[in-house]
């Protein structure tokens, strides 16, 4: 008899829910996803199969604008890269009377993480026109989307792909050898600073480079054909000027923040979170190790093992990073770097590795989200002592 009872006043106060949702519609019903677009299941597909250049990002980030301008802004970041391209950022906002909380994703900072661009266009075409993402993840929160924070990087590396490759420092100091080869790996962009004294040199790694302990990892800077090479001061490189103006001007409205990046080395796969420069802890270690390891359960990788969760100075201390930047100036609170695997120089013609990497990658992603919501109990009610997420 009692059980009948409770179920009877859950259902009348759902009945009841409903009915005043109908009578009373929320201010931003007429906003909203499911109102204004073509609502669709994209299932377990990858829609963008082809490593994305700048082209294709601009191109993508442009469709979205146009096609749902009510919910998708796109911003063109300033300066422009020495190679006089510009870093986009799409905007995703499902209610724009309201702020909501935001979720900043930057990824391709690295000029060898080619699929990172992929995976956050895959998230961002989930996030506006799959119907199972849309609730909880798109009509709860505020995206701020950097699919490519290196196009110069990625353009480079991309262009010299059939070339027989060459250790990336002699590559750099051998002007010679240059037409013929490319460098085993590229982690840098391409600058070229007037004044540096040798000439033949070039690029700057963009995640050392920005102005939070700067260098403070080593006692010399390393030179500059260096793959770490973290550019003549803070922020010389025309990438992180724009990405700091571009997360300066966000300010407090970023509750969650994700570096999307790639780990070069198999079956090492890391969800790390600050601080990167230093072995001390931050205030709030125990809740990113909390979220870390709630989503490396959620993400289990496809052979079954999880992704290693910690601090990210406990395998190498590396200062001047984008997430120690949006944790230690920027101040917020959840700040994760997402390092699935990812080879060097993949076959363009075959996209398995691609379609790994962006389910992965997205994956990952979500999970990180439902792990802070988790910890929080939003969205979620308690129903005879078990929590329900809606």
């Amino acid at each position: 008899m009692l059980l009948q009872i409770k179920v009877y006043l859950i259902a009348t106060s759902y009945f009841l829910g409903a009915l005043f949702m109908i009578l009373f519609p929320p201010r931003n019903y007429e906003l909203s996803g499911a109102k204004i677009r073509t609502v669709r299941s994209a299932g377990d597909g990858v829609k963008y199969k082809q490593y994305a250049n700048h082209k294709i990002v601009a191109t993508v980030a442009e469709r979205f604008g146009r096609h749902d301008p009510e919910v998708v802004n796109v911003v063109q970041l300033v300066p422009l890269t020495t190679g006089n391209r510009s870093i986009l950022a799409v905007e995703l906002r499902s209610d724009r009377q309201s702020r909501k909380p935001g979720i900043l994703i930057i990824g391709a900072l690295d000029a060898m993480s080619w699929g990172a661009p992929n995976a956050i266009l895959e998230l961002a075409d989930k996030l506006l026109y799959d119907a199972s993402y849309q609730t909880p993840f798109f009509n709860d929160y505020d995206w701020y989307l950097i699919p490519m924070g290196n196009p110069d990087g990625i353009h480079f590396t991309q262009s010299l792909r059939s070339l027989p490759p060459l250790d990336p420092y002699e590559w750099a100091r051998n002007d010679t050898a240059r037409p013929r080869t490319r460098p085993s790996a590229w982690h840098k962009n391409i600058d070229k600073e007037s004044e540096t004294k040798n000439p033949v040199c070039f690029g700057t790694n963009i995640n050392r480079n920005f102005a939070y302990h700067w260098q403070d990892d080593v006692h010399k800077a390393p030179p500059k054909c260096c793959q770490y090479y973290p550019g003549s001061k803070p922020f010389s490189s025309a990438e992180a000027k724009a990405i700091r103006k571009y997360v300066d001007k966000l300010g407090d409205v970023i509750s969650l923040a994700i570096h999307l990046h790639a780990s070069f080395v198999p079956k090492k796969e890391y969800i790390l979170y600050p601080w990167r420069y230093s072995l001390r802890q931050t205030s709030n270690s125990r809740t990113l190790q909390e979220i870390g390891e709630y989503a490396a359960r959620q993400a289990r990788l496809p052979d079954g093992r999880i992704y290693e969760v910690h601090q990210s100075s406990s395998d190498e201390r590396v200062a001047g990073t984008l997430s120690d930047y949006l944790s230690g100036v920027v101040g917020i609170d959840l700040v994760f770097l997402i390092k699935p695997y990812h080879a060097l120089y993949p076959n363009e013609t075959d996209n398995s590795e691609l379609v790994v990497y962006v389910k992965k990658a997205v994956s990952t992603i979500l999970s990180v989200v439902r792990g802070w919501r988790s910890s929080t109990k939003q969205n979620t009610l308690s129903f005879f002592g078990i929590d329900v997420e809606f």
